[in-house]
C-alpha cells in the first residue's frame, strides 16, 4: 500500500512538516551567504586574488543549477524528507571543510558541498512547505510568505552573523561556520523527527525536465530577463560588496562591511512581503528603474568617495530586486498551466541562478586588470544600463495587454 498523501496525515504532522521545511530553507540560505562576510579575511589568510574570490562564490551557483534540476523532480518520486536530509548533511560537511581548510582548494571543496546541499535540499524544503500548508489559497499564501521570509531574510542574516562573529568572537575564520554547523545539525534532528508520510511527496516517476510551453513563452522571456538582471546584482553584491565597502569606508570592521549587504537583502525581503498590491508586470517595470537608480548611486559613491551614499544605494538596489523578483515569479505562477508549473518555475530559477553567478565571474576577470572596485563599478554600470533598456519594453508590454485585442 502506498504512503498517504500529505493532505491525509494528521494536522500535527502537517504542522511539523511545515516547521521542518521552513527551518531547512532558513538554515540553507543563511549558510549560503555566510562566507560573503569573510571573503576579505579569507583572502588575507590564504593569499588568493579577487578573481578567486568571485569564483568561490560562483562555483556554488554552478553546482546548484544541475542539482536543482535533478533534486526537484526526485523529491516528487522519493519524498521530500530524504532530499532535505541529503541537502542538510552536504551543507554540514561544507561548513566543516571551511573550519578545517588549510588552503584555497579546501575552500572550493566547501563551496561545492554547499552548492550540492542547496540544490538537493532547497527544492524539497520549498515543496514540503507547499504540501503541508493545504491546497486552499490561504494556505498557499502562508507558504509563499514563509518561503520569502526564510529565503530572503536567511540570505540577509548570513553575512551579518558571519561579520559579527568574525569581528567580535574568537576564532574569526572558523567560529561562524562552527555555529552554523551546530544549527544545521539541530535542523537535521527536526527533519528526522518529521513523520515519514508528511514528507512523502506525490510519488510520481522521476523525470528531470525543464521547459516553457508556447502559451507562456513571451511572458517567460520578459520575466526571465528582468530576474536575470535582479539576481545579477544580488550575486555581484554578495561576492564583492563587503570588500568594496571596506575600501570605500576605510574600515576593516567585518560587521560594518557585511551590514551593507544585509541592508540590501533585508530591504528586498520587506519589499517582497509588501508588494502584493502591485500588478506583477508593473512591479517588474518599476523595480528595474529603482534597481538602476541604486546601482547609479553605488557608482557615484565609489567614484566620488562618498561613503554615506552606500546606504541609499543598498536601499535602492534592495527595493528594485524585491519588486522584480516578486513580480516576475507571481506573473509566471499566474499564467502557467498547473501541469506545467514545475517545469516553468524550475526554468525560471535556472535563469535566476545564471544571473546570480555569471556576471560575478565577469567582475573577477575584469579585476585582474582593473582592480576589484573598478571592475565592480564597471559591471554595475553595464547592468544598470541593461535595466534602463529593458524597463521601457516592460512598460510597453503593460500597454499592449491593456489595449483591446
Amino acid at each position: 500500500m502506498s504512503q498517504p498523501r500529505l493532505a491525509e496525515v494528521p494536522v500535527s504532522a502537517a504542522r511539523g512538516a511545515f516547521a521542518a521545511g521552513a527551518a531547512t530553507l532558513a538554515a540553507l540560505y543563511v549558510g549560503n551567504n555566510l562566507p560573503s562576510a569573510l571573503y576579505a579575511l579569507l583572502r588575507t589568510t590564504f593569499g588568493f586574488s579577487a578573481l578567486i574570490q568571485t569564483l568561490l562564490y560562483a562555483v556554488a551557483v554552478a553546482v546548484i543549477v544541475p542539482a536543482l534540476l535533478v533534486a526537484g523532480p526526485l523529491s516528487d518520486a522519493v519524498g521530500r524528507r530524504p532530499l532535505m536530509l541529503c541537502g542538510l548533511v552536504a551543507f554540514l560537511a561544507g561548513d566543516l571543510v571551511f573550519v578545517l581548510a588549510t588552503g584555497t582548494g579546501w575552500l572550493f571543496l566547501a563551496r561545492v558541498l554547499q552548492g550540492l546541499g542547496m540544490g538537493a535540499g532547497a527544492a524539497a524544503a520549498q515543496a514540503m512547505l507547499n504540501d503541508s500548508a493545504g491546497q486552499d489559497a490561504r494556505g498557499q499564501r502562508r507558504a509563499a510568505r514563509t518561503a520569502t521570509a526564510c529565503v530572503t531574510f536567511g540570505l540577509a542574516l548570513g553575512p551579518l552573523a558571519g561579520g559579527l562573529l568574525a569581528q567580535y568572537g574568537p576564532l574569526p575564520r572558523q567560529l561562524s561556520f562552527l555555529v552554523h554547523a551546530v544549527a544545521v545539525a539541530l535542523v537535521v534532528l527536526l527533519v528526522v523527527r518529521t513523520p515519514r508520510a508528511a514528507g512523502s511527496g506525490t510519488k510520481r516517476r522521476w523525470r528531470p525536465r525543464l521547459g516553457v510551453p508556447p502559451v507562456v513563452r513571451r511572458t517567460f522571456l520578459i520575466a526571465g530577463a528582468c530576474s536575470f538582471l535582479a539576481w545579477a546584482v544580488l550575486g555581484m553584491f554578495s561576492a564583492v560588496v563587503p570588500s568594496l565597502v571596506s575600501g570605500l569606508l576605510g574600515s576593516a570592521n567585518l560587521a560594518i562591511a557585511a551590514g551593507a549587504l544585509t541592508l540590501m537583502i533585508a530591504t528586498s525581503g520587506f519589499v517582497q512581503l509588501g508588494a502584493g498590491r502591485l500588478a506583477p508586470t508593473s512591479a517588474q517595470a518599476i523595480g528595474l528603474v529603482v534597481l538602476a537608480a541604486g546601482l547609479a548611486l553605488l557608482v557615484v559613491a565609489n567614484e566620488a568617495g562618498v561613503g554615506w551614499l552606500v546606504v541609499p544605494a543598498m536601499l535602492g538596489t534592495g527595493t528594485g530586486h524585491g519588486l522584480v523578483f516578486t513580480g516576475a515569479l507571481a506573473e509566471l505562477t499566474a499564467v502557467t498551466p498547473p501541469a506545467e508549473r514545475g517545469a516553468v518555475i524550475g526554468s525560471y530559477f535556472v535563469v535566476s541562478y545564471l544571473g546570480l553567478g555569471g556576471p560575478v565571474i565577469g567582475v573577477g576577470l575584469l579585476s585582474l586588470a582593473q582592480g576589484l572596485a573598478a571592475a565592480t563599478v564597471l559591471v554595475a554600470a553595464v547592468v544598470g544600463g541593461c535595466c534602463l533598456v529593458l524597463a521601457p519594453l516592460v512598460f510597453l508590454e503593460i500597454r499592449r495587454r491593456a489595449s483591446p485585442q
